[in-house]
């Protein structure tokens, strides 16, 4: 090889970063927060043969121009920028005592400042590959500071209804920018604003917006913060002033003549609290024998019907005046009164009769469904196995019968009713509840003879010499009624002979 092409392969091998195998190893990038410690980790990977080390450099790359922290020389030792000599130190201690071994060179930064966030450039000058370096990107954090505080120092409810702030939450100095939300079960509105400051951390201020009224008082407002999935819980209760809420009490509308000693008492809810009670009658003047004694008037003595009127209460305290009332009216009788375990008893009593009457709705419900399901699940074998019951009237429907013994004249009635059936089986029975045009007219009236005719045509002489039947022995002897579309009876069936009618 000639010396020109000596002089090349030297230049190329000094030129070439990573040349055979020297690299330089650092970290993507470090962050810490301010008064944290951090390291910068620097290490020099050699080749094989190695080469010389003739120094290390640490620099800080500000808007493209270097400067120098801190070098590490094997025959000088370790030297440190001023701005840096109390916070900045070679992590390995053989560098610190001149050695040769200079293989890594991280760095320790202590009591991080937001002036360190910067990007570091780790450099090494060897012999004869020339020199090597990395570098590594330094972000540094604070944690904010936050704060919650009611906007005024009073609050304040109006009539207006104005929309106020009245909590105020500030996350502040804070890199990066917190976000900020509200917990509480007061109804409003959230303003947020964020600010840059000057030396590059960020304050972020949330407002909570509502309508101060008696509602919201000694309501809680809290104030979540959440920076670098770090959480911040601050709260504060709502002191809402107020003009006091008033109601009269003690009127029980049972005001009689006589009854001793009746009083009204002025209830109030008022923050602050009520200085000043002033009881007066819309329609006149307080009754002589009234005494006042704060919040509560009594009117001594028996009632009477003087006593009548509107009393009114006035309620006043720093923030106003308000007012409240009550009709009294007198009565000449005590009223009558129910007594309160007598009220419980009623009630229970009708509670139990309202269980009483669902479980009686429920087992009827129950036994009528199991009825329609029993009469679905009969076989036409199964009904033609059950006896048939014998109606009153099949047997004297049924014609050509010989009977024993007919109905007792004492039981027509319910048998006129047996007769009485919708369904007769066949279509010459006797018709359902005859009229009584039918029925003989004068039963037991008629005192005349009966004639009798022989078959051979002969008459035979009247019995004048018999005394007629009594009233108990006469029969009255029913005819079909002739009736369209009703056929005779057939043969063999003769009239019925009824018994004498029973009434009960």
């Amino acid at each position: 090889m000639d010396s020109t092409g000596l002089w090349i392969f030297l230049i190329t091998t000094c030129l070439i970063p990573g040349k055979n195998g020297q690299t330089v190893e650092m970290d993507d990038g470090k962050w810490g927060y301010v008064g944290s410690k951090v390291d910068l980790r620097c290490r020099f990977i050699n080749s094989s043969p190695p080469v010389k080390i003739s120094q290390v450099t640490w620099q800080k790359l500000v808007n493209g121009t270097k400067q120098n922290v801190a070098i590490a020389n094997p025959s000088l030792g370790v030297s440190v920028a001023p701005p840096y000599r109390d916070r900045v130190t070679f992590k390995n201690a053989a560098v610190r005592r001149r050695t040769p071994t200079l293989e890594d060179t991280t760095i320790t930064f202590s009591s991080l400042r937001l002036s360190d966030e910067f990007t570091y450039i780790c450099e090494y000058t060897t012999f004869p590959a020339g020199n090597r370096e990395n570098s590594v990107n330094l972000t540094v954090y604070v944690r904010p500071t936050t704060q919650m505080t009611l906007s005024t120092p009073t609050l304040v409810a109006r009539s207006s209804n104005v929309k106020t702030p009245v909590a105020t939450c500030i996350s502040a100095n804070g890199k990066p920018p917190s976000t900020i939300r509200w917990e509480t079960r007061v109804p409003g509105e959230v303003t947020n604003r964020e600010y840059r400051n000057s030396d590059g951390t960020f304050t972020v201020q949330s407002d909570y917006i509502l309508v101060p009224s008696r509602e919201t008082h000694k309501e809680t407002l809290t104030c979540v913060t959440t920076y670098n999935e770090e959480v911040f819980t601050d709260s504060v209760t709502l002191d809402i002033q107020y003009e006091p809420d008033v109601s009269v009490d003690g009127f029980d509308g049972n005001w009689y003549l006589n009854r001793e000693n009746v009083q009204l008492t002025c209830q109030a809810d008022a923050n602050p609290a009520v200085s000043l009670y002033q009881w007066r009658l819309s329609n006149g003047s307080l009754p002589s024998n009234a005494e006042i004694r704060d919040n509560v008037l009594t009117l001594k003595g028996p009632v009477t019907y003087d006593l009548q009127g509107t009393y009114v209460c006035d309620a006043t305290n720093s923030i106003g005046t308000r007012s409240g009332s009550v009709e009294v009216s007198i009565t000449e009788k005590p009223l009558p009164q129910i007594a309160t375990g007598d009220v419980i008893s009623v009630v229970a009593l009708l509670l139990a009769a309202g269980v009483l009457m669902g479980i009686t709705v429920t087992v009827l419900v129950l036994k009528i469904r199991s009825r329609k399901g029993d009469s679905s699940n009969d076989t036409p074998s199964r009904k033609l196995s059950q006896p048939l019951r014998k109606r009153p009237a099949d047997d004297i429907q049924h014609p050509g019968r010989f009977y024993e013994e007919l109905p007792n004249t004492a039981d027509y009635v319910s048998y006129r009713l047996a007769c009485n059936k919708e369904d007769y089986p066949e279509p010459y029975s006797p018709p359902i509840k005859p009229p009584l045009s039918f029925l003989p007219q004068h039963p037991y009236n008629s005192s005349q003879p009966t004639t009798a005719t022989s078959s051979s045509g002969t008459n035979t002489p009247k019995n004048t010499s018999s005394p007629p039947l009594p009233p108990s022995h006469t029969t009255a002897i029913f005819k079909y009624p002739s009736v369209s579309g009703l056929a005779s009876p057939p043969p063999g069936v003769v009239a019925y002979t009824f018994p004498k009618e029973q009434y009960v």
